[in-house]
């Protein structure tokens, strides 16, 4: 018997909960209470945090005992709780993949982004305001003043302008950081690519050493492969892993006509990505708009009206539900494209650094585009049982269900 069990009632299990059903569970509750899906909910951030705490305590073994003896104030993490942001960033392989991928920081970033700009765009507002009143300030003086007749308010201002330099923004500021974050961020993970493939570039390098690199990266992609969106993270890296070792290794050969072509092909799948990206993003936003219209008609009891103005059928407590559904699935979806846009950006400049190496000998950099080659393939290899993706898929089911009705309503 547990003395409290309000982590259990937010996460909505048992008592008796397993920690695969609290997992489960925790993935699809933030995703109903995120505060991007809940934008003009002003409770909802609260309610994000409060089942990342509920999921942080009971997903620790320790921490659960300590709580259904004693109680909240008991079980609190060593060193404090995580941000909820933080938390939520397990939903696409956690730290499992950190080593591979860096710390995704997308996630993190949309929200002090909003409110950075919010800032921004107030100071903005404020700096208007004097400037307004220094202006009338300034025309009123003129008129009082004779001696300035031949020198206008408008070329004042031009001199103030031209000598005033241009401030950045809390926005600009911030992003400047993020990307020197990111710098460091990918050279890291070139670093750590480098220690990987020396273990097959600095072998003897024959067959049997060969099929030992391949065995080994097999074994632990079969323990990843288990993470949520594991299986897509894996296909990803493998993916770019090849993409990027065809490139070097055929700007070997032919006068680099090969590394040309697969090089134009990759820029072509970037731009590609890059509107997935933005379409999972406006299909998220557009079926939050059309949700939000239909609770709003149904709360206040005023007509239904589709896009021409012609009153429609308002729809029923089990078609508003699945409406719920579908948008928690476009919501990950988007977040997923979004996530697997900075993944393989963070991919491509680890794998860049490592290849481009000029402080290491052509021949090694060939060895290990070969090694990279490689251990893409056994990536790309990567597959989940059907028992497997019983267990693993929760996140993966919604995306799936929104992308299917999408191209039936398209």
């Amino acid at each position: 018997m547990v003395v409290d069990s309000s982590y259990y009632d937010l996460l909505g299990i048992q008592v008796t909960a397993t920690a695969a059903e609290i997992k489960k569970a925790y993935r699809k509750k933030s995703i109903q209470e995120h505060p991007d899906k809940n934008p003009n909910d002003p409770t909802a951030t609260e309610r994000f945090q409060a089942i990342s705490e509920a999921y942080q305590v009971l997903s620790d073994e320790s921490l659960r005992s300590t709580y259904d003896k004693y109680g909240k104030k008991e079980a609190v993490p060593k060193g404090g709780f995580e941000d909820a942001a933080e938390q939520f960033s397990v939903i696409f392989g956690g730290d499992a993949f950190a080593s591979y991928i860096g710390e995704l920081q997308m996630l993190k970033n949309l929200q002090k982004t909003e409110e950075l700009s919010a800032e921004d765009e107030a100071q903005k507002a404020k700096e208007k305001e004097e400037e307004e009143k220094k202006k009338k300030e300034q025309e009123e003086q003129a008129k009082a003043n004779e001696n300035v007749q031949h020198m206008t308010v408008h070329d004042k201002d031009n001199k103030v302008d031209t000598t005033e330099e241009k401030k950045k923004t809390k926005l600009e500021q911030y992003e400047e950081e993020q990307a020197l974050e990111k710098e460091k961020r990918i050279l890291e993970l070139s670093k750590t690519l480098v220690d990987r493939l020396s273990i097959l570039t600095e072998s003897s390098y024959d067959d049997d050493c060969k099929m030992s690199f391949e065995k080994k990266f097999e074994e632990e992609a079969n323990l990843l492969k288990m993470e949520s969106f594991g299986l897509d993270i894996l296909h990803t890296i493998g993916d770019v892993y090849c993409e990027q070792a065809r490139i070097f290794l055929g700007s070997q050969n032919f006068f680099g006509w090969g590394g040309m072509y697969h090089s134009m092909k990759a820029k072509g799948g970037v731009v590609m990505d890059t509107l997935r990206t933005v379409s999972a993003a406006l299909d998220a936003q557009h079926t939050m708009q059309e949700l939000e219209k239909m609770k709003d008609a149904t709360e206040k009891n005023e007509p239904l009206l589709d896009k021409n103005g012609v009153e429609i059928e308002k729809p029923s407590e089990a078609e508003m539900a699945q409406q719920e559904q579908l948008l928690m699935g476009k919501v990950l979806s988007a977040a997923w494209h979004g996530s697997k846009f900075e993944i393989m950006s963070n991919l491509r400049g680890a794998c860049k650094h490592v290849l481009e190496d000029e402080t290491v000998d052509i021949n090694t950099r060939i060895r290990r585009a070969e090694a990279l080659k490689i251990l893409g393939k056994v990536f790309q290899r990567a597959f989940r049982t059907k028992v497997e993706q019983e267990e693993a898929q929760v996140f993966e089911e919604l995306v799936a269900e929104a992308t299917k009705k999408k191209k039936t309503t398209a």
